[in-house]
């Protein structure tokens, strides 16, 4: 269809045509995931490694030499980072019968409690207890079989990712001149792009990072303050769920709460372990992000959200790891695309700081909408 009879076709064929991508976008993106998910991982831990690995080619090293190292590099902090969890799960799972003998006495204290301010007996209290614990083994045969077969499909993306990743840094060049066959003339255009969208992952990812190391560090100071057990794997679980956005600040507020209601006898150091999750959560979002993530990828809060509830809902936990930088990439294309730019200017936190003109510009369906757009080069990153 020419442009032409796509601006005179009637408006509801327009946005039939329009639903219609969309769902079928959605559907793709959900029944391709098992190979998405690795490929966008590798993609954006190797815009992550792209400056070591220029750096590396630099000091005259081969191209699949710099490319290899790497990966190695970033299998390496992961080798590491498993390491230490496993080491304090370990610890953990070593403390599982006092844990378990400590919720035991907490739950009979509760129970006595429960039986003589409502009047309910302690055989109505385990019959109901009896039948809960039934069921969630029930459920739990079926979520262990679905978690196992999950798993499997997980490990098998987890092993694909380094070798993405390799390759990936290993041909980019053959990339690049791909881009000038298909475009020879805006081909400098698109590879702009794509150098914005690298930054974009780059300043997101070693925001990131950072941010987490700061959370935990943090955390593990008050929790060690309060004298929690476990201080250090609870404070780095908590920075590292801060990812998701809203939804991981509140599990991993949840957590170390639990474990302070379990293996302290007073409930105040519950207290203050969420006291420490939010006065940590304070300086997140109103110091630590801002300055160090800044305005990398510059999303609304209510672009964010929607966000993480679209990836939630394609590709589950994934998907809302991958929401937040993927929306930030995806408004990068917007605001370097002329009949985009509006939707960039939505997606965006604020409006251009200097408005020179107005300019009509072409919505989704063929219907000229005038926006407000800075002169030139808006938006600028």
């Amino acid at each position: 269809m020419t442009g032409s009879s796509a601006e005179t076709s009637p408006f509801y064929l327009r946005v039939t045509c329009f639903l219609l991508s969309i769902a079928l976008l959605l559907c793709g993106l959900y029944w391709a995931q098992a190979i998405l998910i690795p490929v966008l991982a590798a993609m954006l831990l190797a815009f992550l490694v792209l400056p070591l690995v220029g750096k590396l080619q630099r000091w005259r090293l081969p191209n699949w030499l710099a490319a290899l190292l790497g990966v190695l590099a970033v299998l390496a902090v992961g080798i590491a980072l498993f390491g230490f969890l496993s080491w304090q799960i370990l610890s953990f799972s070593g403390d599982m019968p006092m844990m378990q003998s400590a919720l035991e006495q907490k739950g009979s204290h509760i129970s006595t409690y429960i039986e003589q301010q409502f009047n309910v007996s302690r055989e109505t209290q385990s019959e109901w207890l009896r039948k809960k614990r039934d069921t969630f083994i029930d459920e739990g045969a079926n979520s262990a079989m679905n978690i196992f077969t999950a798993t499997g499909a997980a490990v098998a993306g987890l092993a694909l990712i380094p070798f993405f990743m390799f390759f990936m840094l290993l041909y980019r060049e053959k990339f690049k001149k791909s881009i000038e066959f298909l475009a020879p003339e805006s081909h400098e255009k698109v590879l702009e792009v794509i150098r914005k969208i690298a930054q974009v992952s780059q300043q997101y990812l070693q925001g990131m990072l950072l941010v987490i190391l700061i959370l935990s560090v943090l955390n593990s100071i008050g929790f060690l303050f309060l004298g929690l057990k476990y201080a250090v794997l609870l404070a780095f679980i908590a920075g590292v769920l801060n990812i998701i956005p809203y939804v991981g600040v509140m599990i991993g507020s949840l957590i170390p709460v639990a474990i302070a209601l379990v293996t302290k006898e007073s409930p105040m150091y519950a207290v203050g372990a969420f006291g420490v999750c939010m006065f940590v959560q304070f300086l997140e979002n109103n110091f630590i992000t801002p300055k160090i993530v800044g305005s990398s990828v510059n999303l609304n809060p209510l672009s964010s959200l929607l966000a993480l509830l679209m990836g939630g809902l394609i590709w589950g936990l994934p998907g809302m790891v991958f929401a937040i930088p993927m929306a930030g990439i995806f408004k990068v294309i917007c605001d370097n695309v002329e009949k985009l730019r509006l939707y960039g200017f939505l997606l965006g936190e604020e409006a251009p700081a200097q408005i020179r003109k107005l300019k009509y510009a072409r919505g989704t369906f063929g219907k000229k909408v005038k926006v407000q757009q800075a002169a030139e080069t808006y938006p600028k990153n």
